[in-house]
């Protein structure tokens, strides 16, 4: 099913020129990660391509740099068309060695990606070997994620699907009831202080609200309540109906899909909805009593996505027409190895695809040792990584401080510990502000704001730098709704220019750029010339 939305779009792309394959006397065999040469059982491995977009360190930013000024939706076409075209071209010369090797049993579940010119599979040491002396690859990793590898699933219990199909029903007959929102206006809204102190109702005074947006949100899903549904992605090719209706592999994916358990169930979430919170300040719909506003842009759109890490989750986001992707993993304290380079070839073909990759920071200042406190996605040089601040304008203690470092990786080898990485971005908000969940939440104290007759209202006493990448990633989506054709490299480039200093002059290792200034980056979009 993958496979069909993966080059489902292969058929609507130009034609093209195939790249020069090098000559196979001439390309040595693939690096391999220590041990994968001699494992005795089945390893999950990633296979990644020599023909890569960007294949090396460097290559992204020349490309940024040759698009200056290029419209976000020309990029975003080329991109695709290449990236699909490399990645077809590539299995063309593996493809044979691959069938062979499944049918004798010593490789299994191949997963083809095309948003890293590889896939992912179970090999033996033998295989391993096999697979490294192919002309077309470039090396073969080791998968040391800690939440499941790309090439499998993980099935949900009955009774959790049954419970969300039951909630997809009441959101759809919820959207059907509420109509046409209409342009949105704060008059008579209470605006919380959080959208207020990074001038988000400012912003909406300059007419960017996020309309037209679309936020793939990344996270454990959305709760079924009127806010949150209002502002949910519909599929505009996809009906209800058990059948694919856009053709790209997936049967009624009306809101996005979960790549975790492989169904198209998004809508409802357990009782710690880590999801319906960040939800609620990207583009969070007024709601309670009083009305309050809770989303930075709340006439952006959210495409919701399930499976953390998942590349597959990447590619539908690009393939969908996502502008921002909002995430809220981060894999800590593991040694992900030369792996870790394929995340971040991965985040800079979605940055040509037009897509802004925002995120918290993290919460390890306490818990991990200077240089490790912000690690994959949000230590990728083309993703934004929001730190955070309290009411009071003080860093709360959990937020995670860079630099960062890459110079360890192999294909990049750049930002050594002597010139390293400057993260995080910017700050946002992290706590002490209303979000949309259940009010009795468990294990934590929370005061109760509002509450509807289900239990889901607006609380306030979860913290936590997740919730600072959201207030980035509104931001991106009303600079992106005042100027549609701004590629993800400017985006980020207005983002830190027009960020309020904090702490020390500049940037600094706490604060990034400083404290996100919504009209300011707004503006910046508009005077941005696109040619």
């Amino acid at each position: 099913m993958q496979a069909l939305l993966s080059f489902a779009l292969v058929a609507l792309l130009p034609a093209q020129q195939p790249d020069p394959v090098p000559a196979p006397s001439a390309v040595a065999a693939a690096p391999c990660d220590d041990g994968l040469t001699t494992a005795a059982t089945p390893q999950p491995v990633f296979v990644r391509m020599r023909d890569q977009l960007f294949a090396i360190g460097g290559e992204y930013e020349a490309f940024c740099t040759d698009n200056a000024t290029a419209p976000r939706s020309q990029v975003r076409k080329q991109a695709l068309a290449d990236l699909h075209r490399k990645a077809e071209q590539s299995w063309q010369q593996v493809q044979a060695t691959v069938t062979a090797l499944l049918r004798s049993g010593e490789l299994h579940s191949v997963q083809r990606f095309w948003i890293v010119n590889g896939f992912a599979a179970d090999a033996t040491g033998t295989t391993v070997k096999q697979l490294a002396a192919l002309p077309a690859v470039g090396s073969v990793h080791r998968q040391t994620q800690p939440d499941g590898v790309q090439h499998r699933t993980e099935p949900h219990a009955a009774r959790w699907l049954a419970d969300r199909q039951q909630d997809e029903q009441q959101a759809l007959a919820m959207q059907q009831a509420q109509g046409d929102e209409g342009p949105f206006t704060a008059e008579g809204l209470v605006i919380p202080w959080n959208l207020q102190t990074i001038r988000a109702d400012a912003a909406w005074q300059l007419g960017a609200h996020g309309e037209g947006v679309v936020i793939a949100l990344l996270d454990t899903g959305v709760l079924c309540t009127e806010p949150l549904v209002q502002a949910l992605w519909r599929n505009p090719h996809e009906q209800q109906d058990g059948k694919d209706d856009d053709g790209n592999g997936l049967v009624d994916d009306l809101f996005g899909w979960d790549f975790t358990g492989d169904t198209r169930f998004v809508v409802g979430d357990g009782p710690q909805s880590h999801g319906t919170m960040c939800g609620g300040i990207l583009a969070g719909r007024p709601w309670g009593v009083p009305r309050t506003v809770t989303g930075v842009a709340p006439r952006a759109r959210l495409m919701v996505l399930r499976g953390m890490g998942s590349l597959r989750a990447y590619e539908y986001a690009a393939t969908m027409g996502a502008q921002v992707l909002s995430m809220s993993y981060m894999w800590i304290d593991v040694e992900l190895g030369s792996y870790r380079g394929v995340f971040r070839t991965a985040h800079e073909h979605l940055a040509a695809c037009g897509i802004t990759a925002v995120g918290g920071a993290g919460n390890f200042a306490r818990t991990a040792p200077a240089g490790r406190q912000i690690a994959l996605p949000k230590d990728i040089p083309c993703v934004i990584a929001a730190a955070g601040i309290g009411r009071d304008g003080t860093v709360p203690p959990f937020s995670s401080r860079g630099p960062c470092t890459w110079d360890d990786v192999p294909w990049f080898h750049d930002f050594p510990a002597s010139a390293p990485l400057h993260k995080p971005d910017v700050t946002g908000c992290s706590s002490g502000f209303p979000v949309w969940h259940w009010t009795a939440m468990p294990s934590r104290q929370v005061e109760v704001v509002w509450q509807d007759e289900r239990g889901i209202g607006l609380i306030l006493g979860p913290q936590g730098n997740s919730f600072a990448g959201p207030h980035a990633g509104g931001v991106a989506a009303l600079m992106l709704s005042a100027n549609p054709e701004l590629t993800p490299w400017r985006v980020q480039a207005l983002m830190l220019q027009t960020c309020k200093d904090l702490g020390a002059p500049g940037w600094d290792p706490i604060h990034g750029a400083g404290l996100l200034q919504a009209d300011a980056a707004v503006a910046a979009a508009k005077a941005a010339k696109v040619q």
